[in-house]
């Protein structure tokens, strides 16, 4: 690619790289003019596609309107129509919500429906005989409530899997060596034995295998989640959609459109027995086959509560003697590595095959909320998907999934902007987690999310149909007063994921890590120590990274060299697709220049691959005492005292290891270092980084993409809570002319603030905080320097005067359809009554200081004022620098100038093309959200507080006073 070919492209991004979006579906209640309209405003906006999904919408008929209904059917026809001829990508869910692949075909007792371990147990005394009948689950018996979505329907069946005994030997404790199988002495369904004599009683353990029952809803009958693990599960899933789903017309429909796509969301799969394990009919057998022994003695070490996701687990029991506890966490990791090996084959491999067949991709919050490894299915899909709110814009969360998506060129995406915050956070906290996540190689944003502000009668009020509800996210749709600035805002991502996607990344080091229990849930960790709700734009801004603490990779050294990393699983480096070419892995990927081992545990075959390629030149860091994150809500962290000393499995090989890591350790390019010497080792290595800062910054991050003879770096000030810039000095590979984008307009403009520094270009870039910055180094153009430029103030706009458009609930529409089946379905449409208050001349402030408008006012603000320029300096550039905008959307015009957007964290406009000498008439206006106006109607008092809820208090949200509307100073600046 040139950069006449970038600058032609990037000007007006095509629709492939806007941001999408999640819709929330009123399950199939919509009148098909509601969904034209939803459709034609999405696209109107900016939009480039929708994943729709059915949300359970109260007291309406779901056999008439839930998922699978005619209806619902019809309504899935009509959107895929509607976003196809608009060339917006459209994108199914694996069933009904969007927790789990679920069926209306199946039941619990099906082996296409997933399936649990149960046990129940009786406790002997020593020499005590036992006889007769063994125990059954009561499968009527009241279950504990579950944090995830459904409940459990009616589950019949149970087969008995096993029967293990063990001696206990203190409260939660069990003699490992005690251990015994009793399986084979059980004759239809009874046993007879005797507890050895001995100290200490004996418990009994009955394992059964019986679907959990876990259901999902909306649906026209009852949906069912589906077995992950044994290949039913998929059959019944791709029965349904070819035979059912897929009808000749929406197949049709499906071959139009190039980027229709599969979605499998996070996976909010639930046990509701004793024994807390995911289980398949096969799980025994392919643990026999895959590990090289019986799973059956070790049930009693591997059942466990696991209350809201993997992460949660807490094991039932741990072994008496600290000498077994290595061997049962292997055992446990055998376990899990099993779980993941089945649900890649069963699951993923064949759906996506399906999927292809059928003109389909499938995109997937791959593993976590189950114990799956986080990386490992990564090859499977086509696009791997992370998510703000369980991670909370964190940028080393964000490093985790990169890595697999990088090695293996897949579509890197995000769900962005569910909160516990509902209408109340200002535009910037949003922009903000998009720029971090762009900063971790993220280049497709979904928004979440959007709703029709149509819905059910009787249940649907002013601002409209909430979709996800009002607990877990937010609306980027009509009833949002930004939403006038959509379109000016949705081309500036377009162009920054256009630029992000340029070409191939390029990161500096490849971490190795294995993790089967991810702390998804990092984001919902806003509790603080006192028992305080801690407000999420608190956390976001001010805590965890913002405070100088990463959870997984805790040492910030790389991070603020500018040296770039991500994470993987090193199984994945066995694969025939990944290469080493003797300097770089996967060179036309990520193109890792050195790989780093951390963890305590290793495969062997892992490490031997490690050894060959170091043979022939890889750069290898090998760290000891790296600290990482478990679970940050239960505040459980682990060391990793020394890096691959032990096998993760039960296989025997932990000394082929250790000769291994012997060798290794001791090889020529290879280093041992602490997580505070890893830097240094690189640079020893000659892998100090390919975009190195001149000297540290802890205020930037960065991404580096190249193409042909281009190089695109992001960078990005992520202390967006402090007040000050910072001027960092980054030091790109080659020479050449640099170029700078605004994001905002498309203009590419030669970059100022560039020396030449031998065979690297160094590029001095000042971000005021939370903005970001694209340059482009084009290697095939002759290299020149050039010194930063100094802003002039020319002048400042003192008097503004102030007309607030006010947002408030206007008169509800009432919509009906008849599609001549013998029933009329009629849906409500709120409407927004605007009020024009006229402020007259202000001072810029927020609107609860102003007398003319107040703290009740949400809207959109228009400010009108005069800056007089005596003369323009020609070749000048002139930019006018708003100070604040209180983080809302807006837009700006000098005199006959074009509308121009601006970044809600920095906001300054290039006008350079629009001043003339003399008055020039500025119009700025701004948005708000519509926080203020709810907490005067008293919305909030009816929403709970889903963070709270968390930690088991039951509370409403508790909305305060948001300040909006432009508080400057606004200065028009002169750069010579």
């Amino acid at each position: 690619m040139t950069l006449d070919d970038f600058r032609r492209e990037i000007a007006v991004p095509a629709i492939e790289f806007r941001p999408e979006l999640r819709w929330w579906l009123a399950e199939g209640l919509h009148t098909d003019a509601t969904l034209r309209r939803e459709i034609e405003d999405a696209h109107r906006l900016g939009f480039g596609g929708m994943e729709f999904l059915a949300m359970d919408e109260g007291a309406i008929d779901h056999a008439r309107y839930g998922w699978g209904s005619e209806e619902w059917v019809h309504d899935s026809q009509v959107v895929v129509e509607e976003t196809t001829r608009r060339g917006m990508s459209v994108s199914f869910t694996s069933g009904t919500n969007w927790s789990n692949a679920n069926l209306p075909t199946i039941d619990p007792d099906q082996r296409a429906a997933a399936q649990e371990l149960d046990v129940v147990h009786e406790t002997l005394a020593s020499g005590q005989a036992r006889g007769g009948t063994l125990p059954r689950i009561d499968l009527d018996a009241p279950i504990p409530e579950t944090t995830l979505p459904g409940h459990r329907g009616a589950v019949r069946d149970q087969y008995l899997a096993a029967v293990v005994a063990a001696r206990v030997a203190g409260d939660g404790l069990l003699d490992a060596s005690s251990l015994v199988d009793l399986t084979g002495l059980v004759d239809a369904e009874t046993l007879d034995w005797t507890a050895p004599e001995g100290d200490g009683e004996w418990r009994l353990f009955v394992y059964w295998v019986h679907g959990t029952g876990q259901t999902a809803s909306p649906s026209a009958s009852v949906n069912y989640t589906v077995n992950y693990l044994d290949r039913d599960g998929v059959d019944a899933v791709i029965a349904y959609w070819d035979e059912v789903v897929l009808t000749p017309a929406l197949r049709a429909e499906v071959a139009r459109n190039p980027r229709a796509q599969m979605y499998m969301d996070s996976l909010e799969l639930s046990t509701y027995g004793a024994g807390g394990m995911f289980w398949g009919f096969t799980v025994a057998d392919e643990f026999r086959a895959r590990r090289g022994y019986d799973i059956v003695p070790w049930l009693p070490f591997l059942t466990r509560d696991a209350p809201f996701m993997a992460v949660s687990t807490v094991y039932h029991h741990e072994p008496a003697d600290e000498a077994d506890r290595r061997t049962i966490e292997k055992v446990r990791f055998d376990y899990v590595r099993t779980l993941t090996d089945l649900y890649i084959e069963n699951m993923l491999r064949p759906f996506a095959t399906f999927l292809h067949e059928v003109g389909m991709t499938l995109r997937s919050e791959i593993s976590y909320g189950l114990p799956f490894e986080l990386t490992r299915p990564g090859p499977e899909v086509d696009g791997i998907e992370t998510e703000s709110l369980e991670f909370g814009a964190q940028i080393d969360a964000y490093r985790l999934l990169a890595g697999p998506a990088h090695l293996f060129g897949k579509q890197y995406s995000s769900e962005t902007g569910a909160t516990t915050r509902n209408h109340m956070l200002d535009h910037r906290f949003y922009d903000q987690i998009i720029a971090t996540q762009l900063a971790a190689g993220i280049t497709k944003t979904v928004l979440h999310g959007w709703a029709s502000p149509a819905g059910a009668e009787g249940v649907t009020e002013w601002p409209g149909h909430e979709g996800m509800w009002p607990m877990f996210s937010e609306r980027f749709d009509t009833r949002q007063p930004g939403s006038e600035f959509y379109p000016l805002w949705t081309a500036a991502i377009g162009r920054l994921q256009y630029a992000l996607r340029r070409g191939r990344p390029r990161i500096d080091v490849g971490i190795l890590r294995t993790d089967h229990f991810t702390d998804n849930l990092i984001g919902m960790a806003l509790i603080g120590p006192d028992g305080e709700r801690i407000p999420d734009e608190v956390a976001y801004g001010t805590m965890w990274m913002r405070d100088r603490e990463n959870h997984w990779w805790q040492d910030l050294g790389m991070q603020d060299a500018g040296i770039t990393y991500e994470f993987f699983d090193g199984s994945l480096l066995q694969r025939d697709d990944v290469s080493f070419d003797g300097d770089e892995v996967q060179p036309d990927g990520p193109g890792y220049r050195a790989l780093v081992v951390y963890q305590s545990t290793l495969d062997a075959d892992v490490a031997a691959h490690l050894r060959d390629w170091a043979r022939r030149g890889l750069r290898v860091v090998i760290v000891d005492g790296a600290r990482e994150v478990e679970s940050l809500m239960a505040g459980r962290f682990r060391t990793h005292e020394v890096a691959a000393s032990t096998t993760p499995g039960l296989d025997g090989r932990d000394d082929e290891l250790s000769a291994v890591m012997t060798e290794l350790r001791g090889m020529p390019g290879v280093r041992v270092a602490a997580p505070s010497g890893v830097v240094a080792a690189l640079d020893d290595l000659g892998a100090g980084g390919r975009a190195r800062f001149v000297d540290d910054d802890r205020h930037v991050l960065t991404h580096l993409r190249e193409d042909a003879g281009l190089a695109v770096l992001y960078a990005y000030h992520f202390l967006y809570e402090t007040t000050e810039p910072t001027t960092v000095r980054i030091g790109l590979e080659g020479t050449g002319a640099v170029h700078r984008l605004d994001a905002w307009t498309g203009e590419l403009r030669p970059h100022r603030g560039v020396h030449i520094d031998g065979d690297r270009t160094v590029v001095e870039l000042t971000l005021a905080p939370g903005e970001v910055a694209i340059v482009v180094l084009d290697r095939s153009a002759e290299a020149a320097g050039s010194p930063a430029p100094t802003p002039v103030e020319v002048a400042r706009a003192e008097t503004w005067r102030l007309v607030v458009e006010s947002w408030d609930a206007g008169q509800p529409e009432v919509l009906s359809e008849d599609r001549g089946l013998g029933y009329v379905t009629r849906e409500v449409r709120p409407t927004t009554a605007i009020t024009r208050l006229d402020a007259g001349e202000v001072g810029l402030e927020p609107w609860s200081r102003l007398d003319g408008v107040g703290a009740d006012v949400s809207g959109v603000g228009e400010y009108t004022a005069a800056i007089t320029v005596p003369e323009l300096v020609t070749g000048a550039r002139y930019v006018l620098d708003l100070g604040s905008s209180c983080g809302g959307l807006g837009s700006v015009r000098v005199g006959a100038g074009p509308v121009r957007g601006f970044d809600t964290a920095h906001p300054v406009v290039d006008v350079t093309a629009d001043l003339r000498a003399g008055d020039n008439v500025v119009v700025v206006r701004v948005s708000s959200s519509l926080n203020n106006r709810l907490r005067a109607r008293g919305y909030y008092e009816r929403v709970p507080d889903i963070g709270a809820q968390l930690t088991g208090e039951e509370r409403m949200q508790h909305a305060i006073v948001r300040e909006y509307g432009l508080t400057g100073p606004v200065r028009l600046l002169r750069e010579d």
